[in-house]
């Protein structure tokens, strides 16, 4: 999803560091992905819009809940647990640290910008206002008090390892840690959704939506971060 002309600085045809007389317009697969997403968005909002769960969304909860051996189901909670706060906050803040302290301030900004993306959701969550499944379906007890539409921990993980994706891919040099590293991003990202339809914290719609939010963020940061010429330092 991510283009090749991120894949360094200058590869727009500009010298590193060169600053820009024009802002670089989005690419027409961009344009689609993004337009895409928002329609798709807006059928799920709809569908969370009804009073009663829809009878798709409980299939599949009750299906992951009754074959999902219990090895597996260990590593259901353990790919949930960096998506609550305060751990949520602080790995976004030290890669942010980190970032900085090596001189690629433009990369630490938007690495802080990813929490933006939380704050998206959060937004919509108080407009749809969807309940999270009751706890017949709960297979861990943790209080959650928001609302269920879209899951958090969906459009965290799309946003912020997306991007850290994109970095490791930009910058690291190839060999085992940059693999590693982007298969753990791509791991996380894609396994939350599953994760949080096991647990029952989420419908299969909420984390559909939320990684949708996390795309379309993700996409336009990454746009948004074209436009800017690396920061001194």
């Amino acid at each position: 999803m991510i283009s090749p002309a991120y894949a360094a600085d200058g590869a727009d045809g500009a010298a590193p560091g060169a600053r820009r007389t024009t802002a670089p317009l989005p690419d027409l697969s961009t344009k689609v992905a993004l337009g895409a997403g928002a329609l798709a968005f807006l059928g799920l909002a709809a569908l969370a819009s009804r009073r009663t769960p829809n009878r798709f969304d409980v299939a599949i909860t009750r299906t992951f809940q009754v074959k999902t051996p219990p090895n597996v189901a260990r590593a259901m909670r353990l790919i949930s647990a960096p998506g609550y706060a305060p751990f949520t906050h602080s790995i976004v803040l030290t890669l942010a640290a980190n970032c900085w302290a090596a001189g690629r301030k433009r990369d630490a900004i938007f690495a802080v910008g990813t929490m933006g993306a939380g704050f998206t959701t959060g937004i919509v969550k108080m407009l749809i206002k969807r309940p999270r499944p009751d706890d017949s379906f709960r297979m861990q007890k943790r209080l959650l008090k928001d609302h269920s539409f879209p899951s958090g921990h969906a459009t965290h993980y799309t946003a912020f390892y997306g991007y850290v994706f994109f970095l490791a891919n930009r910058y690291l040099p190839h060999g085992p840690i940059r693999t590693f590293l982007m298969a753990y991003c791509a791991l996380l990202v894609a396994s939350v959704g599953p994760s949080r339809t096991y647990l029952g914290h989420h419908w299969a719609s909420d984390v559909a939506a939320g990684q949708l939010v996390g795309l379309v963020y993700l996409l336009a940061m990454l746009q948004a971060y074209k436009l800017f010429d690396p920061l001194p330092g």
